[in-house]
């Protein structure tokens, strides 16, 4: 008996420290803080002008290292300028890290929004830049914050039914939170469309995709099923459980697009 409560006090006792970070996790933890983290402060043009010209020269060389293109970067964050949005753009366009082209599309998004808009937008149209759920997800957060507008529905409208792999989930959950935050009632069908849960009712027919489809499908509404519900509140004003239900409430009260 003696034996047992001894094993138990053992197990009772509160566990002892565990491993501590050494200094370079440190360093990782500072070197991945967003742009967002620091105060935004509007640069006069001359600064932003000095600013860019040593970015730029940092970033001329052939090979430049990932720590140096990152401390080049951050010399430009925390400011606010017309002048900054063009080189972040190229940066976007060309840097290899997806790492750092997401500190650049976040800063991008705080520089003048009648300027900042339109670079996003055209991101968004470049492939290449897009193939990156992670980056592609950031530009549509980036275009929520750089004063979206209802026009702007035609660039990001269409990039959930047509990927529904897991890996662009991302992409699907930035797109609902602009819906959402702008009450976007151009999404209504995708949003009707995407509100039960997807599965193969067709199995037999010639059209209907094949099961690997439905699969990925089904995966990605898993994460982000409750967004939908959340849009179509955000809208509505109304909770629907099931695309029939949101139908036939919203033939008795349509909602016109802004």
């Amino acid at each position: 008996m003696l034996a047992i409560a001894l094993v138990g006090v053992l197990f009772c006792q509160d566990p002892g420290p565990g491993p501590q970070p050494g200094p370079e996790a440190g360093k990782e933890a500072n070197s991945g803080q967003s742009a967002a983290s620091k105060k935004l402060e509007t640069w006069p043009d001359k600064e932003a002008r000095a600013k860019v010209k040593a970015f730029e020269k940092a970033l001329k060389p052939k090979q430049v290292s990932m720590q140096v293109r990152k401390e080049a970067l951050d010399q430009l964050a925390g400011g606010v300028n017309r002048h900054l949005i063009k080189p972040l753009h190229q940066f976007i366009e060309k840097d290899s890290s997806v790492v750092l082209k997401k500190q650049a599309v976040e800063m991008l998004a705080e520089q003048p929004k009648e300027r900042a808009r339109p670079a996003i937008l055209k991101l968004l149209e470049n492939a290449v830049v897009t193939a990156n759920p992670q980056v592609q997800a950031g530009l549509i957060v980036a275009l929520g914050k750089a004063g979206y507008r209802g026009d702007d529905w035609q660039a990001i409208g269409e990039v959930l039914e047509s990927d529904y792999e897991p890996e662009r989930a991302p992409v699907h959950e930035a797109l609902l939170d602009v819906v959402t935050q702008h009450k976007e009632a151009k999404a209504i069908p995708l949003l009707l469309g995407n509100l039960d849960e997807p599965r193969d009712k067709d199995i037999d027919g010639g059209a209907n995709p094949p099961a690997e489809y439905w699969k990925a499908r089904w995966h990605s509404w898993a994460v982000w099923k409750g967004r939908v519900k959340d849009a179509l509140f955000a809208i509505t004003g109304q909770r629907f459980s099931t695309a029939e239900e949101a139908k036939a409430w919203l033939k008795k009260n349509p909602v016109k697009a802004k």
